[in-house]
This record gives structure tokens, sequence and C-alpha cells, in this order.
């Protein structure tokens, strides 16, 4: 099939929405109290701060407590990648330093040691579902569902680069499965979110000019620890985005069975893989079908005009791929997490003859997610990192500086600066003492605004 050969990769913006694990537990491993508990502990200095437990950051990004007590990071809009793999980490440090002053003042409150837990993780202690959402800015048209039923194969197949890797426990019988989020997804497409999981949610919130924009909502993604797996779910998703509104075809690729398939693939060893049925008629594996999505792209994009983190990302997953098929896992630790994962399971359950359902095992998958005290894998040489550090700690009060983002973060900088109150959202901006009116941010790429400006401006004198 011959590819359209594109001259540039258009503008987008993205984002990611992660929720956390919570765990509050004393030294020897026990629990001190419950998640709620916990969660209102750590969200005790923002409610001290904003009287909220839903605030908007100066970086452009959102903190909140959600539903069953669930920490939840949302990053600001971002076209880089260095920003969106900025942004992602520098919520997760956030939580990180919130959660030991949490601990401090649990242990206080308790009258006993307390350490909170933050877990970037699919399932937490108690086996609740945790969401790594990710969101994609797309120029309306009235073919957004044939473009949505373009990206099943592919969001199905991808867990075999982007799954973080779990022990799941499937009919009696515990598994390691490459992800952690297959099995708690039962729909492809649907607008619901609570009542089903799909793969993509197709609720038509586009937190911007509903005339010109979609919001693509995809939730099947895993919480990633390691940061490349991150950065391929975001640029090879971005990558065929730009291609599918260019005209490339996937539609070979259509699966009969895609649940099924999901969750088949989770189970399966990717360089052994059970051959998926496609609509055609035709077998592929999915590691087979992820090199077509692969090699179509890099043709796609051969002489397009990209940037050097694009380049990389192709090239890098051509090297996985090649790794997975042909079962090289060891070159893949540090840079993938769910072979990272099952090769420190496997060092595990060899050196002391464990069996997959064994307690130590599932303590150690749990430990590999943890944000406080963790596997602290870069730092033991053990996990490649590609954020600088000096670019996260700037991404903690700095929003990027090409979104709208920069509008919104700037102005709560400097609303909380001159101790003004300023009533915020992704698209909305309102100082209610100054009489102006709320502003409406409904450019997502903009980032200047006169109305902003007078908001600025204003706030000497409120």
């Amino acid at each position: 099939m011959t590819s359209p050969h594109l001259d540039r990769l258009a503008p987008r913006i993205f984002g990611i929405e992660t929720e956390y694990g919570i765990l509050a537990v004393g030294p020897h491993g026990t629990p001190t109290t419950d998640a709620d508990t916990a969660g209102r502990a750590l969200f005790a200095g923002v409610l001290n701060r904003t009287q909220s437990t839903s605030v908007f950051l100066e970086n452009g990004g959102r903190l909140y407590l959600d539903v069953g007590s669930h920490p939840e990071y949302a990053t600001a809009e971002c076209q880089d990648l260095s920003d969106i793999l900025a942004q992602d980490r520098a919520g997760a440090e956030i939580l990180r330093d919130m959660a030991t002053e949490a601990s401090a003042r649990l242990s206080a409150d308790l009258g006993t040691p307390t350490q909170v837990h933050l877990f970037k993780n699919n399932l937490d202690s108690a086996g609740n579902s945790c969401g790594c959402h990710e969101n994609y800015l797309l120029y309306r048209s009235g073919k957004f569902r044939d473009l949505v039923e373009s990206l099943v194969a592919f969001l199905v197949t991808r867990q075999v680069v982007t799954g973080s890797g779990a022990l799941l426990k499937i009919k009696g019988e515990t598994k390691f499965c490459l992800s952690g989020r297959a099995f708690q997804i039962d729909d492809t497409v649907s607008a619901a979110t609570t009542s089903t999981r799909p793969l993509v949610n197709t609720r038509d919130e586009p937190h911007a000019d509903a005339k010109l924009y979609r919001r693509l909502h995809v939730i099947v993604g895993d919480s990633n620890v390691l940061e490349t797996p991150t950065r391929f779910k975001i640029a090879t998703m971005n990558l065929l985005l730009g291609a599918l509104e260019a005209g490339l075809d996937f539609t070979d690729l259509t699966l009969t069975s895609p649940i099924a398939a999901l969750q088949g693939i989770s189970q399966d060893s990717p360089h052994e893989g059970t051959p998926l049925e496609l609509a055609d008629g035709s077998r592929r594996t999915a590691l087979e079908i992820q090199r077509v999505f692969w090699e179509r792209l890099s043709r796609a994009f051969e002489a397009a005009d990209l940037s050097a983190d694009y380049r990389e990302v192709l090239r890098e997953w051509g090297e996985c791929l090649e790794a997975l098929g042909s079962g090289d896992l060891e070159r893949l630790v540090g840079v993938l997490d769910w072979p990272t994962k099952r090769l420190l399971l496997e060092g595990l359950r060899s050196r002391q003859g464990l069996e997959w359902g064994d307690s130590k095992l599932a303590r150690l998958d749990l430990a590999y997610h943890d944000l406080v005290a963790g596997l602290k894998l870069e730092e033991r040489g053990l996990a490649r990192r590609l954020s600088a550090p000096a670019a996260v700690t700037t991404a903690k009060t700095t929003p990027p500086a090409n979104t709208r983002a920069l509008l919104r973060g700037d102005l709560i900088g400097k609303a909380r600066e001159q101790r003004v109150d300023l009533q915020a959202d992704w698209t909305h901006l309102r100082l209610p003492e100054s009489g102006l009116g709320t502003v409406t941010l409904s450019d997502p790429f903009a980032t200047k605004s006169e109305e902003v400006a007078k908001l600025m401006g204003t706030m000497e004198t409120v």
C-alpha cells in the first residue's frame, strides 16, 4: 500500500492526565489510616492556601483530588515532546513533595511514624483502577469517527512498546501481563467513562473553540514509570494523527475483535505473539501490526521537516520492535517499562524459587511504581532519563512558552504574588473583584491576549 509523503508534521496541542494510587503505612508496612484520610493529608497544604482541593498551578497544569481519593495531575497544554516530558515529571515531583509533607502531618496527627506512598500505576494497592489519559487537539471535521476507528488497531497493539507490565490474576492464575490497563478496557469507542471504559472516549469537550476543534481523549494508556514509553505514546500518536489527517490509509489493519485482541496481546510474549484476525481475513501478530505502522509512518515522514526528537523516536521505535522480535529483553531494560519490570521480577523469582502469585513479587510489582520510596532505577543507573533535571525544575513553576498555558500560568503566578482571588479553568480566567468579566481562551495556541494583559494590569489596584 502506497503512503503519501508529507513535508511537515502539523502543530498539535497535547497533554497527559495521571491518577495516582495512595497508601499510608507504618514502619512495618501496615496501613496506619485509610486512603480518604491520606488524601486529605496530602492536599491539606493546597486546601489551606487555596480553599480548594482542585487548583490550577502557575505552570499551567491542574492538580486535584479525584473521586476515590486518587490524587490527579493534568499537565499544561504542550506542543513539544520535551515540554510534555518535563511537565509530566514535574507533576510527579510536586506530588512527591506533597507526600513528604503529608507523611510528617499524619505522623504527628496519628502519633505513629507514617509514610505516604504514591503509585504511578493503573491499579492501586487496593485493586482500584487508576487512569493515565492522553489528550490530543484535532481540527473539527465530519470524519472524526472514521479517524478514531483508524486508531483502534494501533492503540490495541502499541502495548508491546508502551505497556508498564503487571502481575494480574486471570481465571485464578497469576500471570505477568504487558499492560496493567488492558483488562480495565471493555469497549473500543464510547462517550462513557464509568459504565464502560473504551480505548477512546468520544465525549465532545474540546476545551477550545468548538467550531474549530475537537479533543481526542485516549484512556487506554498505561501509567509509565520510564520516560521513553511516555515519549513513544505521545510522539507516535501525533505522527499517526498527522498521517491520517493527510490521507494515509490503515483500514487494512482493522481488527475483527479489538478488545479480545487487547487482552490477548497482554498475556503474550511479543516475539511469540498469537496472530490476530483482521477484517480482510488475514492474520498478523501485534508486533507485525506495529511494524506496519512504523514502516508506513517512517516512509510518510522520511523527507518531512521533523524535529530531532521525532527523528529519534522513529529510529528507537524501530529498534525496540527489532529487539522485541528477537526476544532480546535485556536490550530494553531501562528503556521500556514492561521488559524492565519483567526481568526484575524474574530475577527475584529465580533467586528465591517463587511462584508468580507470591506476595514478594506482588510487592516488587507495586514498588516499581512508587514515587516516594520506589526502586530508584535512575539513581542506580538502571533506567534511561530523557528530561533534563533543570527543565523539570523549571516546569514546576513555569508553563510551556508556545501554548495558552503561558497566559493562564503567568496570570495565576501574578495573582498569587499579589494575593488576589483568581478563578481559572482550561478556557476561562476571571478576577471577581476587577469588574472586567470572564476572559475566554478559546485558542489553545495563543500566547498573547489583550484581555489577559488588562487583567494583569488591574491586579495592582484590586
